[in-house]
């Protein structure tokens, strides 16, 4: 499902933040919104949520604007997952979201959306609370899953995460990606974004700065450093030997086939 900023503004009190926003973030892809901090990245996921209200213009879903009518549609991974977790089991964290959308097959959804993260069925056992920052990060994205939305919504989805949970979520959002899911992300680690998202929204000062696929968009080093932010190491270095040797090699998301281009050129 598409979803739209239409001339949309937003303030906190006096504080603007968007002022006539308008773009489109499209389907079946897996997009990621950056900027420095401040710069209204987590807001303009809470406006696609409907936790927030536009002060003008609209956020539409589809062909329908945002409200609670299409609140099953989209599933929204808080920034910090205690924010979303308040039962004394996660058997009944995940099954509250699954009631409240009058869901069948309860008790099969909880157990495969825990097999979807990585988890064991016997942590549906456990008390949320007594987990790990990156475990309950876990619960509360199998929380999402379980009612199976056509548009996920992440803050920072790996906060907590070590770099073999990481990889999981990689592999995770890539197979959400195939079975038609619209995946939108917001996110400081840039390394980590950059090996599988398929467009990038770069926003400054409450507006498109740059967009784009991930390449053109996190490879331009004058762009990110204008607001704040700093180029992958693994696009930084292909930069680099273009600009220092004026061999291009391309642009890789992973280093191993990163070391295989720079071999292929090693007549330099």
């Amino acid at each position: 499902m598409e979803v739209k900023f239409n001339d949309v503004s937003f303030s906190y009190g006096k504080n603007v933040i968007f002022d006539k926003l308008t773009c489109s973030i499209s389907s079946g892809l897996i997009s990621a919104i950056i900027g420095s901090s401040g710069s209204g990245k987590s807001t303009m996921l809470d406006l696609i949520d409907g936790l927030i209200p536009c002060s003008n213009g609209y956020v539409s879903v589809g062909n329908y604007k945002v409200n609670d009518s299409i609140r099953k549609s989209i599933g929204y991974l808080f920034q910090f997952s205690d924010d979303q977790i308040f039962n004394s089991s996660v058997y009944k964290e995940i099954e509250f979201g699954l009631k409240c959308f009058k869901c069948d097959n309860i008790d099969s959804r909880i157990r495969d959306s825990v097999k979807l993260v990585g988890f064991e069925e016997s942590i549906l056992a456990m008390n949320p609370y007594k987990l790990s920052n990156g475990e309950k990060r876990k619960v509360a994205i199998a929380s999402i899953l379980a009612y199976d939305p056509d548009i996920l919504i992440l803050d920072e989805p790996t906060v907590g995460l070590d770099n073999i949970s990481k990889n999981c979520l990689i592999k995770l959002f890539k197979d959400l990606k195939k079975a038609g899911k619209t995946i939108i992300l917001v996110s400081h680690d840039i390394n980590f974004i950059h090996k599988f998202v398929d467009y990038i929204y770069l926003i400054k000062d409450g507006r498109i700065y740059l967009e784009g696929n991930k390449y053109d968009v996190l490879s331009n080093e004058e762009a990110m450093s204008e607001c704040g932010l700093v180029v992958p190491s693994i696009l930084h270095f292909s930069n680099l030997v273009y600009n220092k040797k004026g061999v291009k090699i391309g642009y890789r998301d992973e280093i191993n086939d990163l070391i295989k281009d720079v071999y292929r050129y090693a007549k330099w």
